[in-house]
């Protein structure tokens, strides 16, 4: 199974190689363990599938992840999509990365859902909007959007705390990725 590492040293476009015309390669986004801290045990790459690099398709948990990631590329306007799995102490969480080719495709329909009633009072400062959301029995998430990128971070059982630190994260390497990627004298795309 391949680790987050080799991925985005190996085989995936890694940060300051990026063509200046192209958005950051979704993979940039994922912070590392040692960016995590202490607690963080394991990431890896799920599935990958970037129009950016389309011969690079990546799965590590079946066949079932890698079909429901080419529904979701190609769609309303998705570009990339890439799931992760990070593993903080016996806990598990997911993160959903989601490339469009611009912010009006992310749509609104986004991080609820008729199911989902609660919100937490203190979300971090992330993205252009986050909103945070749980259903009754099942997952915590938080889900922010920047520029047109879609990120949803989401565990059964992993603390709040820890959730929010992930989601910080995410947002601090896609903006520092995204600056990588702009020319000098220009604005990152959003």
């Amino acid at each position: 199974m391949r680790t987050l590492l080799a991925v985005i040293t190996g085989t995936l476009i890694g940060v300051g190689c990026v063509p200046a015309a192209q958005p950051p390669s979704i993979d940039q986004i994922a912070p590392s363990l040692t960016q995590l801290g202490n607690g963080w045990t394991s990431n890896h790459v799920v599935v990958l599938v970037d129009q950016l690099n389309p011969t690079n398709a990546i799965c590590n948990e079946g066949k079932g992840w890698l079909q429901a990631a080419h529904n979701v590329v190609g769609k309303r306007g998705r570009e990339a999509y890439i799931v992760l799995r990070y593993a903080y102490g016996s806990n598990s969480a997911l993160v959903w990365i989601t490339r469009c080719k611009d912010p009006q495709s992310i749509g609104d329909d986004w991080g609820r859902d008729k199911e989902t009633k609660s919100t937490l009072d203190s979300l971090p400062k992330i993205g252009e909007e986050v909103r945070f959301y749980r259903r009754d029995g099942m997952h915590n998430n938080i889900a922010f959007r920047r520029g047109n990128y879609l990120i949803d971070v989401e565990s059964p059982s992993a603390p709040i705390e820890k959730l929010k630190q992930l989601a910080v994260l995410l947002d601090a390497n896609l903006v520092r990725a995204q600056r990588a990627s702009t020319p000098k004298g220009e604005t990152p795309r959003e």
